[in-house]
């Protein structure tokens, strides 16, 4: 299945028929042919879109070492290093998605992003962590800010944190110039792992940078709610053993 990103072949090919059968066309009028294929209105719409896509494309060459990249549909992202972000002169990690189409989410709402990591929970067992990171966003639609998790095991999750009961410092929307995030979680005795990082919930992009990751005293509060002990641990089962169960990636 050909891709917008070889739309310029498809218009050439398309030229090429048409002129066999002797149908008088334009290479221009054949790229906005190819572009409504694609649901835009034109070529020039079309055209801004790939030029983004290679830019992201190139992002994604240079990955960021200990972070990896959590969605559902990656390559829809724009995600990696940017040497000057916000024109800030800041060297910041950056998650953006534009909801341009075409695009494999149906609805803004369901896209979610994530640059994070996964560390060791035994230099940090029964203390209390603080997660903090300096963002800023631009038009974000549906929230973006920080998170972390403390696993016993995959699918054990002893305690989560995104700021979501936070409403003055917690999720940003829409555009926000550089301000801190903080939070404070449980690393209980029997933890083998702790998840950080920031996400981008919707449409448009968030900036990080200046991550701090430190064990604090038990006289700091926790930003989300305490930990209590699971009694019913949520654990991975084995599933899908047929390959009978698939993701439509296509829309």
């Amino acid at each position: 299945m050909n891709t917008f990103m070889e739309a310029k072949h498809m218009a050439k090919v398309l030229e090429g028929i048409l002129r066999e059968r002797n149908v008088a066309i334009s290479h221009g009028e054949t790229l906005n042919i190819v572009a409504r294929q694609f649901g835009l209105n034109d070529w020039n719409t079309l055209s801004a879109r790939i030029k983004r896509a290679e830019v992201a494309d190139g992002r994604r060459v240079q990955a960021l070492v200990s972070w990896d990249f959590v969605g559902e549909h990656p390559t829809e992202y724009d995600f990696g290093l940017d040497e000057d972000a916000r024109n800030s002169g800041r060297r910041a990690a950056m998650i953006n998605y534009s909801g341009a189409r075409p695009t494999r989410y149906r609805d803004a709402k369901q896209a979610f992003g994530s640059l994070c990591q996964t560390v060791s929970a035994v230099p940090y067992q029964g203390q209390r962590l603080e997660v903090t990171a300096t963002l800023a966003t631009e038009k974000v639609s549906h929230g973006a800010t920080i998170w972390a998790r403390v696993d016993k095991s995959p699918g054990n999750t002893l305690a989560f944190d995104n700021l979501k009961d936070r409403p003055d410092d917690g999720w940003m929307f829409g555009d926000n110039n550089w301000g801190v995030r903080r939070l404070v979680i449980d690393v209980p005795p029997d933890a083998t792992s702790v998840q950080f990082g920031f996400f981008l919930k919707g449409t448009g992009t968030v900036w990080s940078t200046d991550f701090s990751v430190a064990a604090v005293g038990a006289d700091v509060p926790v930003t989300g709610k305490p930990y209590q002990s699971q009694r019913k641990p949520g654990w991975i089962a084995p599933s899908n053993l047929d390959f009978s169960q698939v993701v439509d990636l296509v829309p």
